[in-house]
């Protein structure tokens, strides 16, 4: 069974090869989808309940590939799995290491409450659900933006991270609508207009904003604010 994950998620991985010695035990943190492949277009095998336990085998920056306890093979999104069946859900994070024997996986200590350091080095602005920088998260870097934020993030974003002299404008509505504030610091709690209300961004290199969505019409109001 393991030798078969292994395979599959070496397919889907894109060359990375995971320790099987290192797997470790992850639960979900809400009802989830085990998927036949790491993306919401692969077909439904399964649907999680909350706590499900899973063997974590593998993952990229967003998905993993795990067992469950009925040898269900599949994938799910990394930011729906937790450390503990009750009590803070410590998101699961995992580092990628290249090395002369190739990239693979270490599990050394995957379940971590606090951020790494900023790196200057590789700016990005991250977006985490909860007050300060803990729960599931995403990054992005400059340039990147999304009229209308998909799935368990949009309207759930509660601190934003900034590294590398960055800015990113943020506003309540999709298309770049409703209210919005332009950050070039770091947010440890965003304020109550934009906590858990966001619902659109833009990244750039801490120029100033961007002035609001194409549409006149729904472009925000912008608040710069560092």
């Amino acid at each position: 069974m393991l030798a078969r994950l292994a395979a599959i998620s070496v397919i889907a991985f894109a060359g990375l090869t995971a320790a099987a010695s290192a797997a470790e035990i992850a639960y979900t943190k809400s009802a989830a989808n085990l998927r036949e492949g790491p993306g919401t277009s692969y077909d439904i095998i399964t649907t999680l309940p909350k706590n499900t336990a899973l063997l974590v085998e593998a993952c990229t920056s967003t998905w993993c590939a795990v067992t469950t306890d009925d040898d269900d093979e599949g994938f799910i999104a990394k930011s729906l799995l937790k450390k503990n069946p009750s009590g803070p859900e410590i998101p699961f994070s995992i580092k990628i290491i290249i090395g002369p024997e190739g990239p693979f996986i270490d599990f050394g200590d995957i379940f971590v409450e606090e951020p790494d350091e900023p790196d200057p080095d590789f700016p990005e602005v991250c977006f985490y659900q909860q007050a300060n920088f803990k729960g599931a998260n995403f990054c992005v870097e400059d340039g990147d933006s999304d009229n209308d934020i998909p799935g368990n993030f949009d309207n759930n974003i509660e601190s934003i991270l900034i590294s590398g002299g960055l800015g990113v404008e943020v506003c309540s509505g999709v298309n770049h609508g409703g209210e919005c504030f332009y950050y070039t610091k770091s947010q440890k709690s965003l304020p109550s207009q934009l906590r858990n209300k966001i619902s659109s961004y833009m990244v750039d290199g801490g120029d100033g904003g961007f002035g609001g969505g194409d549409d006149d019409d729904e472009g925000g109001n912008i608040i710069i604010l560092e």
